[in-house]
C-alpha cells in the first residue's frame, strides 16, 4: 500500500481520474521536445505503453502513438490492472547480468523481503529508483538514493500517501538495503 501511494504521489497524481494521459503533462512534454531539457509528462499508463511496446526515442510521432495506445489501454483494462502490470514490469536495475524487473523481484533483491513487508522508507526508495535505477542505485550512490528517497517521502506525505507518524520516522532510517 505504501509503495502504490508513493508511486502515485510522485509519478502520476491523477492516475485514477485521467483517461490515459494528462493534458498538462502532455503540454510540458511537447514543449520539452523543442528544448534540450528533458521533461517528464507521461502518465503511468503512457509509461507502461512506452516500456512494453515502443522505443524511448523523443519524437512527436512516438509521443502521439503512445497517447493513442494509452487511451486504448485505459478503455480495455481497469486502473488496478494497469497499475499491477506497470509494477510488475518496471525496471529497477541490474544484478550482474540479470535485469531486475518488477517490485517483487526488487523487494527481494534490495531488501530480502516480499513487497507486502516493505517499510514506508523501503517503498519510497523503490519509487525513487524508477526515475533512474543506475543513477539512484543505493549500493553505488547511497547519498543520491537517500536524497531522492526523502523527496519521495515528502511528496507522498504532502499528497496523503504517508501518515505523519510514518513520515517522521522514515527519513531518519537508513536505506535498509543489504
Amino acid at each position: 500500500k505504501h509503495l502504490v501511494q508513493a508511486l502515485i504521489a510522485v509519478e502520476d497524481r491523477s492516475f485514477y481520474s485521467h483517461a490515459g494521459f494528462d493534458p498538462r503533462g502532455l503540454a510540458r512534454a511537447l514543449w520539452s521536445l523543442t528544448t534540450d531539457r528533458v521533461q517528464g509528462g507521461s502518465t503511468i499508463t503512457q509509461q507502461l505503453v512506452k516500456n512494453f511496446f515502443l522505443s524511448a526515442e523523443r519524437t512527436l510521432q512516438r509521443k502521439a502513438t503512445e497517447l493513442v495506445m494509452a487511451v486504448l489501454l485505459e478503455l480495455h483494462y481497469g486502473k488496478d490492472e494497469i497499475l499491477e502490470t506497470y509494477l510488475n514490469e518496471i525496471y529497477f536495475g541490474q544484478d550482474r547480468d540479470r535485469a531486475i524487473h518488477g517490485v517483487g523481484l526488487a523487494a527481494q533483491f534490495y531488501f530480502g523481503k516480499d513487497v507486502q513487508y516493505l517499510s514506508v522508507g523501503e517503498s519510497a526508495l523503490l519509487v525513487a529508483m524508477i526515475r533512474g535505477p543506475a543513477h539512484y542505485d543505493p549500493y553505488r550512490h547511497p547519498a543520491r538514493a537517500l536524497e531522492r528517497r526523502n523527496l519521495v517521502l515528502r511528496e507522498a506525505r504532502e499528497h496523503g500517501g504517508v501518515s505523519l507518524e510514518d513520515y517522521s520516522s522514515a527519513p531518519a532510517a537508513g536505506l535498509g538495503v543489504f
